[in-house]
């Protein structure tokens, strides 16, 4: 799968919440910067007692149908004040991650940009997070704003590389990003202990020739040089690709992307392979 940049279509969830706040405004942003439409969606997950007689099941569900009737003028207004422009809405009874994926693949979004709590530890484990599931399931790139990052101009783009296909793939779009909006790439190779820096080019020259790119070499673990360089290089917003693997216990271990995507202090663009 090609991911198409720029991204004609953008999907923006949202639980009605101030974790919805920053990708409000990332989206708003992204589309003064790179042009493109926006949809914003809202899932009302609400399920019937097993105990409910079918004249009560079509009393509640006729009241529902209202709910959600008056959910939908409600984010109309409210995407439109967090946007600046009114985009389509829709309000969808179905759990979140569902509604989520759905709405993306019914809408062909091509980026999806979605809040988050940014959660650690035990408390991410049990509480769990949409925003997590949905960049673990979702076919399409992820824009993941964490609760807090406040919205500014893209400008520099940094891009994790390694010899992984996925890798590839976002350095791609990266890429494609710093070509469209003539911004900076800083491509880096983490080199773990043990390890001997790379003795090819990450860097393929077709990418090279279509932007001005920066190579750096950190050294530690995968994550950790990538929260280290941000810190040190204060990029707009970090790309990275991302393999999709079945750990033990789910998320009580995190993968370098969920890492990054919890701690750094600037968005996480995932290129999914």
């Amino acid at each position: 799968m090609t991911h198409h940049f720029p991204p004609r279509k953008l999907l923006v969830p949202t639980d009605l919440t101030e974790t919805s706040r920053p990708a409000f405004q990332f989206a708003r942003l992204w589309r003064a910067q790179f042009g493109s439409d926006v949809h914003v969606v809202h899932a009302q997950q609400f399920e019937l007692p097993p105990y409910f007689s079918s004249g009560q099941i079509q009393i509640l569900s006729r009241e529902l149908k209202k709910a959600v009737k008056a959910a939908a003028e409600y984010l109309r207004k409210d995407s439109a004040a967090a946007l600046g422009f009114e985009a389509r809405v829709s309000v969808v009874v179905k759990p979140p991650v569902v509604a989520i994926l759905e709405a993306a693949e019914a809408s062909d979004a091509d980026l999806i940009v979605i809040g988050t709590h940014g959660r650690h530890g035990a408390e991410r484990f049990w509480l769990g997070s949409v925003a997590e599931r949905v960049l673990r399931e979702s076919p399409k790139p992820i824009l993941a704003v964490r609760q807090g990052m406040t919205a500014s101009s893209f400008g520099h783009i940094l891009c994790p590389v390694s010899f992984s296909a996925v890798a590839r793939e976002a350095l791609q779009y990266a890429a494609a990003m710093a070509e469209a909006g003539q911004l900076r790439l800083t491509v880096l190779h983490a080199v773990e202990e043990g390890d001997k820096p790379p003795d090819c080019d990450l860097v393929p020259e077709i990418v090279r020739t279509r932007c001005k790119i920066e190579e750096l070499t950190y050294h530690g673990d995968a994550a950790g040089a990538i929260l280290t360089a941000a810190k040190d290089l204060k990029p707009d917003i970090i790309a990275m690709g991302a393999e999709r693997k079945t750990v033990a216990l789910g998320g009580l271990f995190s993968s370098t992307t969920e890492r990054v995507m919890q701690w750094a202090n600037v968005p996480l663009l995932v290129v999914p392979k």
